[in-house]
């Protein structure tokens, strides 16, 4: 097997976010990533000394046998490090971040083992026979819950979280009143289908089926894009209007989905409305799940179980603050919808974020 030299350039594959590491002599040059083949330019310096995780943050640790430990302050990650409690195979991931760093990342002297060091780009990815290579590094902290399931997809880690409703709504509150104005001016862009449809009712001019399915589908995609903006929004990230208009790779999944929580509803109505209030408790992250990238429309329902169980009291109350917010917005003179469909998006957004423990409030 080729030796891997330790003080050789390390980078992350720019598609995948794989850790790559090759000799200093690649240099300047192109490598392919042996994860997704596709290329990458190797950095031309090295990194001089260690990054430095944020010490305003809180962070996850997710060990190699696949448990997660925390949250944990800065100061309380520095001291595990120092009690030999943390490997450097264990990924660091502030709360909300994408992906993670190898704690040998930020604490040069944890070396990562042979079997868990990052692929050279030439070579193609070792396979971990081991167990359990935590054994040798055990945490001594309990683990976030016993029956927490931990699910990594598309760079994020979906942690089934338990909120209360105090949290959220506050959350919302501090959100929305930094983004009023894109917020506001993006359930106006949503609205314009709608709109549309009840000029056509007043005017007394019935559409027929094609345009108002048109209609209804022009609704969907913009709605996708209305979610993906509160989303970016809660997480820090910058939004645009630009993102409105992003929904187009999760038309069909979301299409799909929308037909299948239509079904499921009319036949929960039917079975005397129970069920159905149930499904919107237990299910409604599943559209966050599919428009943010964590799961198709099928998987997308078990994990959407697993984030709602801990916190159905709190989504009945979301829901019920929901409709009056809503309602209170249409009683001030019609003008009053738009702050108030703005809130109630970023409101639903920080929630499927909280109860997946994407953010934390704390």
């Amino acid at each position: 097997m080729t030796q891997i030299d330790w003080m050789s350039i390390e980078f992350k594959c720019t598609t995948c976010q794989s850790l790559l590491c090759v000799d200093e002599t690649g240099s300047g040059k192109r490598a392919r990533c042996p994860h997704c083949k596709s290329l990458n330019l190797i950095p031309k310096t090295k990194l001089d000394k260690p990054a430095e995780p944020p010490a305003s943050q809180q962070f996850f640790i997710d060990s190699v046998s696949g448990s997660i430990y925390g949250p944990i302050t800065k100061l309380e990650l520095d001291q595990w490090v120092e009690e030999g409690r943390i490997s450097g195979d264990c990924v660091v991931r502030a709360s909300g971040e994408k992906g993670g760093q190898p704690a040998s990342r930020y604490y040069p002297a944890l070396q990562p083992s042979p079997r868990q060091r990052p692929q050279t780009a030439n070579q193609p990815p070792a396979i971990d026979d081991s167990t359990d290579l935590n054994t040798e590094n055990p945490y001594h902290s309990p683990p976030i819950s016993k029956t927490t399931k931990a699910v990594k997809l598309a760079g994020y880690s979906v942690i089934p979280t338990a909120i209360d409703f105090e949290t959220i709504f506050y959350g919302a509150v501090k959100v929305f009143y930094k983004n009023a104005f894109i917020l506001s001016a993006t359930a106006l862009i949503c609205m314009l289908p709608s709109i549309a449809d009840s000029i056509y009712r007043v005017a007394e001019i019935e559409l027929d089926a094609i345009p108002q399915i048109l209609l209804n589908l022009v609704q969907i995609y913009l709605s996708i894009g209305q979610a993906r903006l509160a989303i970016q929004i809660c997480r820090g990230q910058t939004a645009a209007f630009s993102t409105v208009f992003s929904g187009s790779d999760k038309f069909l999944p979301v299409i799909l989905f929308t037909f299948l929580a239509y079904i499921a509803l009319t036949l929960g109505i039917l079975l005397l409305v129970l069920p159905a209030v149930l499904l919107l408790l237990y299910l409604w992250p599943s559209y966050f799940l599919i428009v943010d990238n964590h799961a198709d429309v099928i998987d997308s329902l078990s994990m959407a179980k697993d984030i709602c169980t801990p916190n159905v009291l709190t989504t009945f109350l979301l829901g019920l603050t929901s409709i009056a917010i809503l309602i209170g917005g249409l009683l001030i003179c019609g003008v009053g919808v738009l702050p108030a469909t703005g809130f109630v998006s970023v409101l639903w957004a920080v929630s499927y974020l909280a109860m997946s423990g994407q953010i934390s409030f704390e």
